[in-house]
């Protein structure tokens, strides 16, 4: 133990003596962790919160296709499914896009029954502040965060908003908190009639069903059916919905890491760059070492201490980097490619989400190749004649 400690104190040393060295190698170590640790942070981060989504959707969703494109679906087939064995519920949903051209993009309207208790449970989970717009007072609206914020309102304010040919005044009741602005950010709630009005949806029709299982095992089961009783029609199942979104982050990250690979392969040439070209003073200090009775493998040791020292500290400063980045400033720039939002962005507000084992694995994939760069050049010197590299003949 004694020895391996001032194995190391010299290995330190020799870094503060080469300073000049230790922080470029260090910084460009730290500039490449940053942006692996980055890509790896928010992917991780986003892939939690939409699994965490996922298992709040219904066991499986059906639609109405015409042309091949989602159409409205008549209420009445809530019966035929719902008499299906092993189906708990079928409740038609009214919500649909509404463009608005000074934004150039899409908000989504969605109609809720707030006098339905088990509506009134679920969206007593999400955090807002104000309340639940009324489903016997038209004109209220619960808006998300980035929505208000881009119409300018708050609680109490009002706004006219075109609808085909006439208009809308809405009073807004309620905003959602920037906690939930993944998933709220866009969203008018509104009282199942506004939106219909919204939308024009008549009545006896439904933008989809939301169907849930007894035994959401059964769910391939269940959809066979459906599809047997509603010829045309689309049924998506929420766990296939899952594995989607699973491959897609996978997809989006694994494209970014690539991207990123060109910057990995010039720090590992940089590295074997410096770390070969043994300079005349390095060769000296290795002479003493030998002739002062060291040993090729205490001399291999305390550089590969000296390497390991460095990248574990770029390393370390790019983790930290990483994490400020993403869950501190809200990963400005990587979230957008991510999440994939065109027009209204969202407050990120992320949990945490990797794994011990995937951070060890970056860690090595940045520590392991700078230690073992440094030992070739350090071996091929520590082998030689020490009164050679004293003289400076070899």
């Amino acid at each position: 133990m004694k020895r391996q400690l001032a194995l190391i104190c010299f290995a330190l040393g020799s870094a503060r003596r080469r300073a000049g060295r230790s922080f470029a190698l260090g910084f460009a170590l730290a500039l490449v962790t940053f942006a692996l640790s980055a890509v790896l942070f928010l992917t991780e981060a986003l892939r939690r919160e939409f699994r965490l989504a996922v298992a709040t959707l219904p066991d499986l969703t059906v639609q109405q296709l015409a042309a091949g494109r989602p159409a409205l679906i008549a209420e009445q087939e809530q019966a035929a499914i719902a008499a299906i064995p092993g189906v708990i519920a079928a409740r038609p949903r009214v919500w649909g896009y509404y463009f608005v051209s000074s934004l150039s993009g899409n908000f989504t309207v969605v109609g809720v029954d707030t006098d339905d208790g088990a509506v009134r449970r679920d969206l007593a989970l999400v955090s807002m502040n104000g309340r639940l717009p009324s489903s016997n007072v038209s004109g209220e609206v619960v808006m998300g965060a980035a929505a208000a914020a881009f119409f300018g309102l708050e609680p109490g304010d009002a706004i006219t908003l075109p609808v085909g040919r006439a208009e809308k005044r809405l009073q807004l009741v309620g905003v959602f908190r920037s906690e939930v602005g993944l998933w709220t950010a866009d969203v008018l709630l509104m009282s199942e009639a506004d939106a219909r009005e919204f939308l024009h949806v008549p009545p006896g029709y439904c933008t989809d069903l939301a169907v849930h299982l007894s035994t959401p095992d059964e769910a391939t089961v269940v959809a066979r059916k459906i599809a047997d009783r509603l010829p045309g029609a689309r049924i998506v199942d929420r766990q296939l919905m899952a594995r989607t979104y699973d491959l897609t982050f996978d997809t989006r990250g694994g494209l970014l890491g690539a991207m990123l690979l060109p910057a990995l392969v010039a720090f590992l040439v940089l590295v074997w760059d410096r770390l070969t070209g043994v300079g005349t003073g390095e060769r000296r200090e290795i002479g003493v070492l030998k002739a002062v009775g060291w040993q090729t493998g205490d001399v291999l040791l305390a550089r590969s201490w000296e390497n390991a020292a460095i990248a574990f500290q770029g390393a370390a400063v790019g983790i930290v980097g990483a994490y400020l980045y993403v869950f501190g400033a809200r990963a400005p720039g990587l979230a957008e490619v991510l999440m994939g939002w065109s027009t209204l962005y969202p407050a990120l507000r992320l949990t945490p989400a990797v794994e011990g084992g995937q951070m060890l694995v970056l860690l090595c994939l940045a520590v392991i190749p700078f230690v073992v760069a440094g030992l070739v050049p350090a071996w091929r010197v520590a082998t030689q004649d020490p009164h050679g590299l004293l003289r400076g003949t070899v």
